[in-house]
């Protein structure tokens, strides 16, 4: 078991595990994640040939792999989604373990919310600035752990995660609307409403933290609340730069994975699914 700095979590909103999965878990998420992406690049293509809509396809597919492709090429995956609902292998043996982890650092049971992996294809992926409960609060949790697992090396040059030093401290004195969670009571950020930076924390918020990149290599893991701020900048490299996040509520609010998921099939198109994410649905006006 990796060593959990609470204190750290508390104070920060994130910690980072080395190497907090072993070389088995490694090679099973490698597996798993070969063939969720020869799933996504089948939809997509036979997407593209069929011509219909990624909208109306997720309506009559109620069960399928969720697929975003990226904003310039169709047949690019940029995300897929509901990888517990269509995986076996990470539903049986990578979800428990995230458990347990959540569990070592909260003292609380912890369910999953939902899953995502981002690919951060070469020369795109910019996520900017923000703060995840943003894009969760038509549902009722009010506090997600998100563990980040990292499927390949995280480096400044195809696009690492960036998180604050300590934002509470930086941003002391600014008078924001508090939520009160199981983390004691933190902010929600003034954030743009609609247009192409939909959800994204707004500059003058953004300017006044300061920020730290996250280096990682593949099996490291990165722990963080749905209110910390985050964001990634474009893959400058000529590879992708996989990472898979997986999101839970604590269990006391109830299980809301097949509700979100269902929402998010029958309403694809929605931007609230899509908030500070470099795809097409992000750019819509909500």
């Amino acid at each position: 078991m990796p060593e959990f700095n609470k204190d750290s979590f508390m104070r920060q909103g994130y910690i980072v595990l080395d190497q907090g999965l072993s070389k088995a878990d490694m090679q099973m998420l490698e597996a798993a994640s070969a063939d969720l992406y020869r799933h996504s690049d089948y939809l997509l293509e036979q997407l593209q040939a069929s011509g219909e809509s990624l909208n109306d396809f997720y309506q009559k597919n109620l069960q399928e792999l969720i697929v975003v492709p990226e904003i310039d090429d169709g047949l690019k995956v940029c995300r897929y989604e509901y990888i517990k609902g269509f995986n076996t292998v990470i539903r049986e043996q990578l979800v428990p373990k995230l458990q347990t982890f959540i569990k070592t650092l909260t003292g609380d049971d912890f369910v999953l919310f939902k899953d995502k992996c981002n690919a951060k294809n070469p020369g795109g992926g910019a996520f900017e600035p923000h703060q995840d409960v943003i894009a969760y609060n038509h549902l009722k949790p009010n506090f997600h752990v998100t563990v980040a697992i990292f499927l390949d090396e995280a480096t400044l040059e195809n696009g690492c995660l960036f998180f604050p030093e300590n934002y509470r401290r930086d941003l002391k004195g600014h008078d924001y609307e508090l939520q009160t969670t199981p983390n004691g009571q933190l902010p929600i950020l003034p954030s743009y409403d609609g247009g192409s930076s939909h959800g994204a924390i707004q500059q003058e918020v953004v300017d006044r933290i300061k920020w730290q990149p996250i280096v990682a290599k593949p099996g490291d893991v990165v722990i963080f609340d749905s209110y910390v701020p985050h964001y990634s900048e474009k893959n400058g490299s000529d590879k992708s730069r996989r990472a898979m996040f997986y999101t839970f509520n604590s269990l006391h609010f109830g299980d809301f994975y097949d509700d979100y998921y269902d929402m998010k099939h029958r309403e694809f198109d929605n931007p609230s699914f899509h908030v500070a994410t470099p795809t097409a649905h992000s750019k819509s006006t909500v």
